[in-house]
């Protein structure tokens, strides 16, 4: 059993440990896996934990209508170790988090996104296992490179699995069909079949930053699954799609 012996409340702790998953969240996100309908408490805790040095904030100081970014701190290594079984070698990268560039944080945010998209859209007996690049280290079956997230979906008696992988605008053409390839090459040396007992394959969700891109990939992709030696279930969106979505809209164009 894991004694608070750093002054802060399991909720707090709670909050930590989802930026350990997803590095950078607003305080929207927050608000949505602690199901609180206003902001205020949550702001109280963070602000809280920013006094204690366990989170930093970002803040735009040239747009002060841009909402705050939370990552965390050096300080909470220690809660991070307590809470996963993490080295604590493998949390160097805690020291310069703060300092990540605007295009990795724009997308670990967008991934927090996708996840509520997800929660947003199961059915009512489900549950979601969203799974990130964090919570994935030493699955050294999984495809390489790693996918930018791996979902569960437990239903009654049943799981559906997923890949998911986010293309940016500047994400090349050539990076995306390599994605492509190597998904298909992973899938034909029965890696994942091998490694889980014959589970099902998950099928793979590639979001894109705009149209243009997502029309690319799509041709590529189906010319690629024509040839291809193994069966895989591929389905395309857009950013926009998935951050606009309403309640069980499908936004999915399966290949």
């Amino acid at each position: 059993m894991i004694t608070n012996t750093h002054n802060i409340t399991k909720s707090q702790r709670q909050i930590i440990l989802h930026l350990f998953e997803f590095r950078f969240l607003y305080i929207s996100h927050l608000q949505y896996f602690f199901n609180h309908k206003y902001s205020h408490r949550i702001k109280e805790w963070l602000i809280d934990l920013e006094n204690k040095k366990y989170i930093n904030i970002i803040k735009d100081p040239k747009d002060r209508t841009k909402p705050y970014i939370f990552c965390l701190a050096q300080k909470s290594r220690r809660i991070v170790k307590e809470e996963k079984d993490v080295d604590t070698n493998s949390l160097k990268w805690l020291y310069q988090e703060k300092l990540k560039s605007p295009r990795f944080i724009r997308k670990q945010l967008f991934l927090a996104d996708c996840y509520i998209y997800f929660l947003k859209n199961k059915t009512k007996d489900s549950q979601i296992n969203f799974f990130t690049q964090q919570d994935l280290k030493g699955y050294d079956y999984f495809p390489d490179p790693m996918p930018d997230a791996y979902i569960d979906e437990e239903g009654k008696g049943t799981n559906t699995r997923y890949f998911l992988d986010y293309f940016d605008e500047n994400d090349s053409g050539k990076y995306m069909r390599y994605k492509i390839a190597k998904y298909c090459q992973y899938a034909e040396n029965n890696v994942w079949q091998e490694n889980t007992d014959n589970a099902p394959f998950p099928s793979i969700l590639l979001v894109f930053e705009n149209e243009r891109k997502k029309k690319h990939i799509y041709y590529y992709a189906k010319s690629k699954l024509q040839k291809s030696l193994t069966s895989l279930d591929i389905y395309l969106t857009t950013k926009n799609q998935i951050m606009f979505a309403k309640n069980n809209e499908n936004v999915w164009e399966k290949i």
